[in-house]
C-alpha cells in the first residue's frame, strides 16, 4: 500500500483555519497530518507560525484516528531531546497509535533566530545521530539510565512511556541523514527532490545503510514532501508556489534566517523551476500523474505539503478524487 498524507501547513494557515481543515482531512480519507517546527514562515506577507506540540495535540483532540507526525529538530538549541520524547510519549498516552515522530537537524530560520546559535552541518547531523538514540532510551528504559554522548549528558527515566512503539523518520537529503535514518528510524522523508533523485540516489543510500544494519528496507517508509499547489486557476497555483521559492534556496536552510529576505530570495525563482520541484496544478489528474512519478520511483509514502491558495478546497479536491484514486490503485494489504 501507499500511505497518503498532508501537512495542513502552519506557516500558511491561522492556527482556527488549520483545526477546521484537519477535521476536513481526515473526512477526506488522509492517513497522517504532517506539521514542521516552524516558529518562523518561510515567506513574511501572510504568514502565520504556530507551536508544534500544541497544534498536534489540537489536531487529536479534534479527530478520531488520523496519525499526526511532527518534524522536529531535537539538536539541543530551542528543544531538548528529552523535551521531545516526553512532549511526544504523552500524545501517544493520550492518543494510542496516533503519534509519530520525524527527527531533523533543524533550519536556521527556527534554530538561529530564536537563540543566536547555529552549529555546523557535520555537528548537526551528529546531534541527530545521539538525539534519536536517547529519545528511543527515554521510551524504551526500564530504569533509570545515564546517557553520556558527545553532546548530551542525560540521567533519566520516563515514568510514563508510550505503550506500543512511536515510529521515528528522518529528514533526509544528504548522504549523512540518510545513513541515520537507514540505521536508526523506521523510514526517511526528503523535501524538495525530484523522482529522479529518489530512485539514484536516496532510496538507494538509505536501503543500504539499513541492510548493513540488520534491517529491512521493504518494511521502512520511503516518503516524499511534496509542495503542492492546487487552485482551478494555474495561475493562482503558480503565484502561491511562487512564496516558497525559499525551499529551493540552500542558503534558506542554513544562512538566511530572516523570512523578508527569503521572501525576496523566493522572487528570483525562475517558473520553470518552481514547476520542476513543486506539483502545481489546476487540474487534480495532473496532480495525480506528478504523485505517480514519485511512487514509480519507490515512495511508498506521500505528503501533500499544502500551500495552495484556498487551503480550504484541498480536503474537497483529495476527497472526491485524489485520495479514492489511490486508495483503488494502492490497496491495504
Amino acid at each position: 500500500m501507499v500511505k497518503f498524507g498532508i501537512s495542513p501547513d502552519i506557516v500558511e494557515y491561522a492556527p482556527t483555519l488549520l483545526i477546521r481543515k484537519a477535521v476536513l482531512c481526515e473526512r477526506a480519507g488522509f492517513d497522517a497530518l504532517w506539521e514542521g517546527d516552524h516558529i518562523l514562515p518561510w515567506h513574511h506577507t501572510n504568514g502565520h507560525c504556530s507551536d508544534v506540540t500544541v497544534i498536534l495535540e489540537a489536531y487529536l483532540q479534534v479527530t478520531e484516528k488520523i496519525t499526526v507526525v511532527g518534524l522536529v529538530p531535537p539538536i539541543g538549541i530551542r528543544r531538548q531531546p528529552v523535551d521531545v520524547a516526553l512532549a511526544f510519549a504523552t500524545m501517544a498516552n493520550l492518543h494510542p497509535n496516533r503519534v509519530a515522530l520525524t527527527v531533523a537537524a533543524g533550519e536556521a530560520m527556527n534554530e538561529r533566530a530564536a537563540t543566536g546559535v547555529w552549529f555546523s552541518p557535520r555537528e548537526r547531523v551528529e546531534r541527530v545521530r545521539e538525539a534519536t538514540k536517547l529519545i528511543r532510551m527515554c521510551w524504551e528504559s526500564h530504569d533509570y539510565f545515564h546517557f553520556k554522548g558527545k553532546y548530551f549528558n542525560t540521567f533519566f527515566y520516563l515514568y510514563d512511556k508510550p505503550k506500543k512503539p512511536i515510529p521515528i523518520y528522518c529528514a533526509a537529503n544528504g548522504r549523512r541523514m540518510l545513513r541515520i535514518a537507514g540505521e536508526l528510524c523506521d523510514g526517511f522523508i526528503s523535501v524538495g527532490m525530484t523522482p529522479q533523485q529518489y530512485r539514484e540516489h536516496l532510496i538507494p543510500i538509505f536501503e543500504d545503510a539499513a541492510r548493513k544494519a540488520g534491517r529491512d528496507p521493504s518494511k521502512m517508509y520511503k516518503i516524499a514532501w511534496i509542495s503542492t499547489f492546487y487552485h482551478p486557476d494555474i495561475e493562482k497555483a503558480l503565484e502561491a508556489a511562487r512564496r516558497y521559492g525559499g525551499l529551493l534556496i540552500p542558503e534558506c536552510y542554513h544562512k538566511i534566517y530572516d523570512p523578508r529576505v527569503i521572501e525576496r530570495r523566493s522572487s528570483e525563482v525562475s517558473d520553470d523551476m518552481l514547476f520542476k520541484a513543486f506539483n502545481i496544478a489546476s487540474n487534480p489528474d495532473d496532480l495525480i500523474d506528478r504523485f505517480e512519478d514519485y511512487i514509480e520511483a519507490g515512495v511508498n509514502y506521500i505528503v501533500w505539503a499544502d500551500g495552495s491558495p484556498d487551503g480550504m478546497l484541498t480536503p474537497k479536491i483529495c476527497g472526491e478524487k485524489i485520495i479514492p484514486y489511490f486508495k483503488e490503485q494502492y490497496p491495504e494489504n
